[in-house]
């Protein structure tokens, strides 16, 4: 494959098309790397790339995917930075992009500073030079494969506006994500999405009863779930699996 095929998209992006248009423009560009021998590391790549040069003050964007095991990585980023704030979460087990996962929906942080939902993680941030951040679910039918973020320097970079532009780029790349998966002959994104989807069931199963058991809303009992599988050491599966296994004893 040519060279400097995630570069020309920024000769896409600047030419003040509309973000539709631009997008269609993108992911055209992205059917053709389908054919090539690298094409999950540069679909991937594409999509990041797209993403901080669609969103205006983005400093840098990536992509996380989540295993059924509730294991996390960034499976592209733009810029290192992104890969340090996004590491910081996943060793905290909090974040917007965590967030957006577990909840399935965007989540914006319009100020690091102000922000008091992850402290640690906020703290981080700032120590990192971060300032705003937004993160969009990767929605396939009810699952969530992951999801795609930017991050910005500057406080108030993004707002209300920006979250929507996230999540119809979001769209977009889930739609992409799975034709790559099932068009790739390599077998790593694949058994990734595969597990993300098999295991997706029986972690909403186990967060709906921890909304039942003690009324308290989906990110909440999300956030039971990955502090339980933090402090036990256990994969966020595993965790489920026994607390719907108690469940079932005790015939709550």
């Amino acid at each position: 494959m040519e060279g400097g095929g995630v570069g020309a998209i920024g000769a896409v992006m600047v030419v003040g098309l509309p973000l539709a248009d631009e997008l269609a423009a993108v992911f055209a560009r992205a059917n053709e790397l389908l054919l090539t021998e690298e094409t999950v590391s540069r679909a991937l790549e594409l999509i990041t790339a797209a993403a901080q040069a669609a969103i205006p003050g983005a400093v840098g964007a990536g992509v996380t995917l989540v295993d059924a095991a509730g294991r996390k990585r960034t499976a592209a980023a733009s810029d290192p930075l992104v890969e340090a704030a996004d590491n910081s979460q996943y060793i905290l087990e909090e974040g917007p992009c965590l967030q957006a996962w577990a909840t399935g929906k965007p989540v914006l942080v319009e100020d690091v500073r102000t922000d008091n939902r992850w402290p640690e993680w906020l703290e981080d941030a700032g120590k990192l030079g971060l300032g705003s951040a937004v993160s969009a679910p990767l929605l396939a039918g009810d699952s969530v494969l992951g999801a795609v973020k930017v991050y910005a320097r500057e406080a108030g970079t993004f707002n209300a506006s920006t979250v929507e532009l996230m999540e119809l780029f979001a769209a977009q790349a889930s739609i992409f994500i799975i034709n790559v998966q099932a068009r790739e002959s390599a077998q790593t994104l694949s058994e990734m999405l595969q597990d993300a989807l098999a295991g997706r069931e029986m972690i909403a199963a186990a967060r709906g009863v921890l909304m039942a058991r003690y009324g308290i809303d989906e990110a909440s009992a999300m956030q039971q779930l990955l502090t339980e599988s933090r402090r036990d050491r256990k994969p966020l599966r595993e965790i489920s699996a026994e607390l719907l296994s108690s469940t079932r004893i005790a015939g709550i």
